[in-house]
């Protein structure tokens, strides 16, 4: 699992505090071949060129390609295993953010959370990969579970999280960190799968981490939505090269029934900010870059997400909105 922190809320503005230069590159940015972490299969086709629009932290382009044999999406070839980190800037959002994107956060997790609550509360034991700087399992502990445990390869993270909250952090990758067989109950996951050089990897492991029954709830981008076919390059959850796979929730589904997981809820989320961002970043892909219509709709990224939300309810009606979070149970 890389180095990659919670996501951004949804109120909030991924990338708006990260410098607009880039840090000097130590080495030139390697790209390496992969085959299909679903299928194993090196047949695929290309269908987007992408760029990292949101924290411009590069311009070289990146493929994105469909497996031919199972239609799963991917970058390919991709930055090297030992460069992905050069691609998290060091003021990141989801690890620094601003007291009103903190405060929104905080508000939408604690909603979600008490949806959740049925297989979140105690005794169970409850394993976030990821944690960031640990706003969510805090919630977990606040709403009454103490029995709460995080992962993150991020050492300031993970650092930030102990030392905010007091919350046990593992530093590393679930990998890593050998946990003991069937210890926990739940797993969260929150926009981790995207980002990680082996999901199949991952989930393999959490198969062997959660206890027969056990729960893994995830959040991600959701590839079959509306707005990644209107905005297309610009759309935000592709995130290249911070996002390695973009998921359909059919690929997510066969992905999840390979590792023993069988999907038991899907909710697709309404909330608006694909909409604006995908204005700003689809002139960022024209190359207005920083002008004053991209910078207009920076300081008004608050009123349009919020005045996009009807569209993004439609979508979610419909089941096609960009991000979801998705309810899995392993099989006893």
């Amino acid at each position: 699992m890389t180095s990659k922190p919670t996501e951004e809320s949804p109120f909030g503005q991924p990338g708006a505090t990260a410098s607009r230069t880039q840090r000097a590159p130590t080495a030139p940015i390697v790209l390496e071949p992969v085959a299909c972490d679903l299928c194993g299969a090196d047949d695929t086709e290309p269908i987007l060129s992408l760029r990292d629009l949101i924290h411009r932290t590069t311009g070289l382009p990146f493929t994105l390609v469909r497996c031919r044999r199972c239609g799963l999406r991917y970058l390919n070839p991709r930055p090297i295993l030992a460069q992905l980190d050069r691609f998290y800037p060091v003021d990141y959002a989801p690890h620094r953010r601003g007291r009103l994107a903190a405060a929104a956060r905080r508000w939408l997790l604690r909603r979600e959370l008490r949806a959740l609550w049925p297989l979140l509360a105690p005794p169970r034991r409850v394993l976030e990969l990821g944690c960031g700087s640990g706003d969510l399992l805090q919630i977990v502990r606040e709403l009454g579970n103490p029995n709460v445990m995080g992962i993150e390869p991020s050492a300031s993270a993970a650092d930030l999280a102990r030392q905010r909250w007091g919350l046990e952090v593992v530093r590393g990758t679930l990998e890593e960190a050998r946990l003991t067989s069937g210890s926990f109950d739940v797993a969260l996951a929150q926009h981790v799968l995207e980002h990680l050089p082996s999901p199949s990897a991952t989930l393999a492991e959490l198969a062997r981490v959660l206890r027969p029954g056990g729960t893994l709830v995830l959040w991600l981008p959701n590839a079959g939505s509306w707005a990644a076919r209107v905005w297309g390059p610009a759309w935000m959850g592709y995130d290249a090269p911070r996002h390695l796979y973009t998921f359909d929730l059919e690929t997510l589904r066969v992905l999840l029934d390979r590792h023993g997981f069988g999907v038991a809820a899907v909710r697709h989320e309404w909330v608006g900010i694909e909409w604006s961002w995908g204005l700003r970043l689809a002139l960022r892909q024209r190359g207005h870059d920083g002008d004053a219509l991209e910078r207009l709709l920076g300081r008004l990224h608050l009123p349009l997400t919020v005045a996009a939300t009807p569209v993004s309810l439609a979508a979610a009606l419909a089941r096609r909105s960009g991000r979801v979070r998705v309810v899995a149970r392993l099989r006893a």
